[in-house]
């Protein structure tokens, strides 16, 4: 299936290799093909005022608040039965409609209410939605050509209106929701008395909402399926086709979220609240119609984004997707405190709180409690703090929390708002962590925990990997590692700029060590070469998951990207649990247990050699490990087993070279021959 957004334009064809993608830039592109990509673009542009146009006509024919509510219904029943970058930009589209109808005079929209419509309105609002993305998608990349990136700031702001365009994911809803109610619930009492509603009673009553829709549409789905059942099949392939689009578009208009009489009632009512409190809620949730006459174009901000009711007229109210609310949950409660500085500061404090306490959290589940410090200081000018420090035999990270909040002119590319986040989020952060990993690499090590306690640092601790975790998902400050001109130092490793939810996603992935370890230091050199670019963390995961994707040095004028997608990571954190169904398998490095199991023993009795040897272990592509796979079934007492399997078991003792810095050895439990020598290069697993 084509891509949403469409295949692009074609001005570079891509060379893949190794699960790489490589780009050269436009000097090798022939004249005339550069010419019918320009001519696509100059159509492209022509086409959006037009397209623009038709959107409220097309809606305006028909009930446009029924309309929007089923096309949520539409998009999502096809985002379910596709890859996740293949449907990249749909969800925007919808939400764009939406907000164009809150921006039309309210008494246009309200005559329209309970207008009957014909199916294909569904459809041809679909496709001209489809039409205008791609469109919009061929302009911004006329915009990038035309601009062009002197700079890695300016490739910030062009990734940055392309988000703000199509991109709603901010994480995984199983990272999301933690964060969410982490910096909330301790503001319950602070914001229900300034506000008159807890703030997380918002995800509250988006869950119990969206399940209330959910079953509603499964009891469509079912009508609908029992009513198909009864259609006998045609053997005329059209009319099969014009069936399947009847009921897709009859699930679609019969299962979507429905006008509300009493939203705040229908909320009271599933959280068993306070009708007054509910109402408060649901008016900090709502975007009125008309109220949003400036909004014209798909990269203007859109209040419909975060707060994604639609008030009609009063009491009436349309809750569409309210499964979509956490990713904006958090942006949400930044709006709802606006107003209000002094619970706006609270829940600014308790954001960076929540987020430096979150990693402490995460690294601990990974390394454990004992060697993972929050808020250790040393001493230097300014009596300088860490906020998370991992420090194991063989592993150090040093870490950098930045809880501040991404505006909304800074989404839009504002160049000044850009570079001021810029300068917070990551200039002054790569300076502090290159202070505290010299100071580290100083072997002075007189660090103070918060309690003012000496911090004893264990020994063989290697150089440190420097990362950066931020509470707002900023992509490209993650891709470009920008500069803004206020960095005195930096790591000379490179640094990994992650957001909160993919680090704990990644963490939730790579459960050992040795893992998270290796690849966090990956991360970061692929940042320091700039290659191969990495958009979207998942996507890098996966790459290291399925190809242990390493740094690459990228010739003159070439750009590389990862040619990799995290279907498997996606499968597995939106899987949808129903009877009878076989949940996907969680994504894993695809190293043997006996490998993990024989770097723990390593850091035991040997950590001076488990950084080299975990490192080397993870470098190991996954199915490169079928030669000690099988030498582990044949390693067994020599007087059983075939004649075959013991002359492997012979070889794997003396040693499998995987690669000039791992050679693995394959020792039975009664084998009582000298044990090989053991260093910086050698594992050695007994079997029973």
């Amino acid at each position: 299936m084509e891509p949403y957004l469409g295949a692009g334009t074609p001005f570079v064809t891509p060379v893949v290799d190794g699960g790489l993608r490589r780009f050269r830039r436009l000097g090798d592109v022939q004249e005339a093909g550069l010419r019918a990509a320009w001519d696509q673009i100059h159509k492209a542009e022509q086409q959006l005022p037009r397209l623009l146009e038709e959107l409220s006509q097309t809606a305006l024919a028909a009930d446009p608040v029924m309309l929007y509510s089923s096309l949520h219904v539409l998009d999502a029943m096809r985002r379910s039965s596709q890859p996740g970058h293949a449907m990249f930009g749909s969800d925007a589209m919808v939400e764009f409609h939406g907000g164009l109808l809150t921006a039309m005079p309210a008494d246009r929209v309200l005559q329209r209410l309970g207008t009957d419509f014909h199916p294909q309105a569904l459809f041809d609002m679909d496709r001209l939605l489809r039409e205008y993305a791609r469109a919009e998608s061929l302009a911004h990349q006329a915009k990038v050509l035309r601009e062009g990136a002197a700079d890695k700031q300016a490739s910030v702001l062009h990734m940055l209106q392309m988000e703000q365009r199509f991109d709603r994911m901010q994480g995984y809803s199983a990272q999301l929701r933690p964060i969410f109610e982490e910096i909330t619930a301790p503001l319950a009492d602070a914001s229900r008395a300034v506000l008159g509603f807890a703030l997380h009673q918002a995800l509250e009553a988006a869950d119990v909402y969206h399940a209330r829709q959910t079953a509603r549409l499964g009891e469509v789905v079912t009508e609908f399926e029992n009513a198909s059942a009864l259609l006998a099949s045609s053997p005329d392939r059209e009319q099969r086709v014009q069936v399947a689009a009847t009921l897709t578009a009859g699930v679609a208009m019969f299962g979507a979220s429905p006008v509300e009489d009493d939203l705040p009632g229908v909320l009271a009512t599933e959280l068993n609240a306070p009708h007054e409190e509910m109402a408060r809620l649901a008016a900090a949730l709502t975007t009125p119609l008309g109220s949003q006459p400036a909004l014209k174009t798909l990269g203007d901000t859109n209040s419909l984004r975060r707060r994604p009711v639609i008030g009609l007229d009063a009491p009436r109210s349309l809750w569409a997707r309210p499964g979509d609310f956490i990713h904006e949950a958090l942006d949400w409660a930044a709006d709802a405190c606006r107003d209000h500085p002094d619970l706006l500061k609270s829940f600014d404090k308790q954001r960076q709180d929540s987020c430096e306490e979150l990693v402490r959290r995460t690294l601990a589940t990974v390394f454990g409690e004992t060697y993972v410090h929050h808020g250790a200081t040393y001493p230097a000018p300014g009596n300088p703090d860490v906020d998370v420090l991992l420090a194991m035999p063989g592993a150090v990270i040093v870490v950098e929390a930045k809880g501040g909040r991404f505006t909304d002119p800074a989404r839009r590319a504002a160049p000044d708002r850009v570079n001021k986040k810029t300068r917070e989020f990551v200039d002054k952060a790569l300076d502090q962590n290159a202070r505290t990993i010299a100071y580290l690499d100083s072997g002075k090590g007189t660090l103070r925990s918060r309690n003012k306690k000496r911090l004893l640092l264990p020994d063989h601790l290697p150089p440190a990997v420097s990362v950066i975790v931020t509470l707002e998902r900023v992509d490209p400050f993650a891709t470009h590692l920008p500069d803004g001109g206020k960095r005195s130092a930096e790591p000379k490793d490179g640094t990994w700029l992650v957001s909160l939810a993919d680090l704990v996603m990644v963490a939730d992935t790579l459960r050992h060590p040795a893992e998270f370890y290796a690849y966090a230091r990956t991360r970061a050199a692929i940042a320091k070469t700039g290659a191969p670019r990495v958009f979207v963390e998942a996507d890098a995961l996966a790459a290291w998951l399925d190809r242990r994707v390493q740094p690459v040095e990228p010739a003159p004028d070439e750009i590389i990207f990862l040619d990799t997608v995290s279907e498997a990571v996606n499968d597995f954190y939106t899987q949808v649990i129903t009877p009878g169904s076989v949940p996907p398998a969680r994504p894993h490095s695809g190293i043997l247990a006996e490998i993990l199991d024989a770097l723990d023993v390593i850091h035991r009795e040997r950590p001076q050699d488990w950084n080299a040897l975990a490192i080397a272990a993870l470098a190991v592509q996954p199915d490169d490990w079928r030669p000690v796979r099988k030498a582990l079934r044949a390693a067994q007492p020599v007087t059983t087993g075939t004649r075959r399997a013991r002359k492997r078991a012979r070889r794997a003792a003396d040693g499998i070279r995987l690669s000039p810095h791992l050679t693995v050895y394959v020792r039975s439990s009664t084998d009582e021959t000298s044990p090989p020598p053991l260093g910086p290069t050698t594992l050695l697993l007994h079997t029973p």
